[in-house]
């Protein structure tokens, strides 16, 4: 495939519900100069023949198979083969609305952005393309920022809240370079993993007021679905990856480390402990438990309770005994 404007890299798994109306989104982008390269990370339903449809039909489409490993891996092997001066990222059940990589592309070029945002919307199981926004008249104008690690972390709240998700973001490949996705995630957390890097590298950014990314409650969501032990499990990899990455790296900028240990050591309370016990199903209590005694007491672990309350800790230490019927009488106190 000649080299387009564009990479969009979509990975895919078992989604013969949504995968149709997720790649027509992007057939009709309005912006047509870009390639769509789908990876079908081992489908086992008709995914692959929905994406051979395409392929078939359209130049611009292509297909790459490769042994089921995840999202994180998935998405690599698309950006080992993307061509693209910019890439964009989308999850196999979201759908686009037709004027987004017009609108993003425009606004990154316009202010030699190294990434173009924008905003996101929640989409229900049964919604149809024909659903889409349009094109927003008197949205509020680009607001760029020229210090990201300070910005992202002070400006990307209230509608803009949704800050780690890549498919609501269009890159400049050539500002970041070797960022890669952590290929041990294989479902939850890769994100934020790549967005952190990502922001370290990048001078700038720009954010638009559009709705760029439609994203579903649906039934092949991994992470809106409730606990699964994908994503419980997942911290045996974060947690040794920031430390690695983050905690003992001599010129790292105090910033980054900062917002990387704020937002991963909430995120392990928050999923392992707090929510587990409001969920109350003995199976996730008890495997959040055994990760937990896992790490505990290892320098990346003990880096982790460094940045929790003393309220968190006490919590911790309830939890890691078991004390399960106490945290439940407790939870209402578990912010």
């Amino acid at each position: 495939m000649s080299s387009a404007k564009i990479s969009i890299i979509i990975p895919i798994y078992n989604d013969e519900l949504y995968l149709t109306d997720a790649l027509k989104s992007i057939q009709n982008q309005t912006f047509t100069d870009f390639e769509c390269i789908c990876i079908n990370d081992g489908s086992q339903d008709r995914s692959e023949e929905i994406i051979d449809g395409f392929v078939d039909a359209d130049s611009r489409f292509s297909k790459i198979n490769r042994q089921n490993g995840g999202v994180s891996a998935a998405r690599n092997t698309g950006l080992d083969a993307a061509n693209g001066e910019y890439l964009f990222f989308m999850d196999h059940d979201d759908l686009i609305p037709s004027y987004t990589l017009e609108i993003l592309l425009d606004t990154a070029q316009k202010f030699n952005a190294d990434i173009a945002r924008g905003r996101m919307m929640m989409i229900p199981e049964d919604f149809k393309l024909e659903g889409l926004p349009k094109a927003e008249m008197g949205a509020e104008k680009p607001r760029y920022f020229d210090n990201p690690i300070t910005d992202f972390y002070r400006h990307i709240r209230g509608k803009y809240k949704s800050w780690c998700y890549v498919w609501q973001c269009l890159f400049k490949r050539d500002a970041i370079k070797n960022v890669r996705f952590v290929d041990d995630l294989r479902a939850g957390g890769e994100d934020n993993l790549f967005m952190f890097e990502t922001i370290s590298k990048i001078k700038n950014f720009i954010q638009v007021d559009n709705i760029v990314a439609c994203h579903r409650y649906s039934k092949t969501s991994a992470t809106l679905n409730g606990y699964n032990q994908t994503l419980i499990k997942m911290f045996e990899t974060i947690v040794p990856h920031i430390y690695k990455n983050y905690a003992v790296i001599e010129n790292v900028d105090r910033r980054m480390l900062r917002w990387v240990y704020r937002k991963e050591s909430y995120a392990v309370y928050r999923i392992l402990m707090r929510n587990t016990i409001r969920a109350n199903q003995q199976i996730f209590l008890e495997m959040a438990r055994e990760t937990l005694q896992k790490m505990r007491g290892t320098p990346e672990f003990d880096e982790i309770t460094k940045w929790w309350s003393f309220r968190q800790k006490i919590i911790f230490h309830l939890f890691i005994n078991g004390k399960f019927s106490i945290l439940k009488k407790l939870r209402m106190f578990m912010w």
